[in-house]
């Protein structure tokens, strides 16, 4: 009971940041998001046991050039593509039962493509179009959160069949469907308020999400059964650190800025 509570705390503590952050202003939510990015940063890299301080100093100024609209739109596209296909390859070696690379220069690549072309991509969803700012980045995280959560309790209460043995003893289908169908219920309800976004987007969207944030998970808990290790930190309590709280949104947010991009074109 009392490991759920300091759970429940801490959980609803870091979400209250995030939505709080986003609707005071801009700037105070992506200050926010960095941070959060950057701790998880910290762990990714100690996780894969990758010591550079220039993948602090990139995803600093790559923010800044961000925050100062300066970022060229030929690295902007750049960055997406290989962010998207950095994830491609970890859920190729994922299916495929093949260990990450451990090269020097391969976990240079991880680190940029994976880790900050990703967080990178979290803090572009709050340039898409919509009723309100930051209402899309508010929509993704509402959306993964919801996946998560029902899928642990769908999971914890009847789950019986593991998703993924290999990698995580504790995910099952039926925590999968039951966050699945509670996160496109949540999308489906989101249709009915003025969001000035396509009603079709929803639903598509809750898809994406669920697919991209099970994937993410899975392997964030690869890179974590490499190392050999239980968690990827301990700063937040009942939840291991940054990087276990961020690893859904992490892999989710290039695919996420993709669909809208492409919405914006068809529409």
């Amino acid at each position: 009971m009392r490991e759920l509570l300091v759970r429940t705390v801490s959980g609803l503590l870091y979400v209250a940041l995030i939505v709080f952050s986003a609707c005071w202003s801009q700037l105070s939510f992506l200050i926010v998001l960095f941070v959060f990015s950057t701790l998880a940063l910290v762990e990714f890299q100690k996780l894969i046991n990758h010591k550079s301080p220039v993948s602090f100093l990139l995803f600093g100024l790559l923010t800044y050039q961000f925050y100062t609209q300066n970022v060229h739109p030929t690295l902007h596209h750049g960055l997406l593509i290989l962010s998207l296909l950095t994830c491609l390859y970890l859920t190729y070696c994922l299916f495929k039962n093949i260990n990450y690379p451990s090269a020097p220069f391969q976990r240079s690549g991880l680190t940029f493509f994976y880790l900050i072309g990703s967080a990178y991509f979290i803090l572009a969803t709050t340039t898409l179009s919509s009723t309100d700012d930051n209402m899309i980045s508010l929509i993704m995280f509402v959306l993964i959160w919801t996946n998560n959560s029902f899928a642990y309790a769908f999971g914890k209460r009847w789950g019986k069949t593991l998703l993924f043995p290999s990698i995580s003893p504790k995910k099952t289908w039926e925590g999968f469907w039951g966050g699945g169908l509670s996160c496109l219920a949540i999308s489906i309800l989101l249709m009915l308020f003025d969001t000035g976004l396509e009603k079709w987007i929803f639903p598509l969207l809750a898809i994406v999400i669920v697919l991209t944030a099970t994937i993410g998970d899975l392997i964030q808990s690869k890179f974590k059964r490499e190392a050999q290790v239980k968690d990827s930190g301990s700063l937040i309590p009942g939840h291991g650190g940054f990087f276990d709280r961020m690893d859904s949104v992490l892999y989710a947010a290039p695919f996420v800025y993709l669909v809208f991009k492409i919405s914006e074109y068809v529409s």
